[in-house]
């Protein structure tokens, strides 16, 4: 069954834009923040004790991402801070400027 476009959503719609941007922002730190976390795991095993310096570095980066999720999912704006890359918003390819 297919259904028909709802005529009171706008395809330009801020509103969805920013939403489709955080989901996207939540679903990429939350991939970051496992991943963090698989190496650390990964640290501890190749160096058999629980608590160095690679797996420590790894669990706190993974903490940061979190935090992130969290703000994001409570509706906080998500600031800029160390171990965390500032995401702008998508801008047009310049690449192949001259200048």
């Amino acid at each position: 069954m297919r259904r028909e476009p709802d005529a009171a959503v706008e395809p330009d719609d801020p509103a969805i834009d920013r939403a489709v941007r955080e989901r996207q922002l939540v679903a990429g730190y939350r991939a970051a923040a496992r991943r963090a976390l698989e190496l650390a795991r990964r640290y501890r095993a190749e160096e058999g004790a629980a608590g160095g310096d690679r797996e420590r570095a790894c669990i706190t980066q993974a903490r940061i991402w979190r935090s992130a999720v969290r703000d994001l999912r409570a509706g906080i704006a998500v600031a800029p801070r160390p171990g965390l890359a500032r995401a702008l918003p998508e801008r047009e390819d310049r690449s192949r400027e001259t200048g």
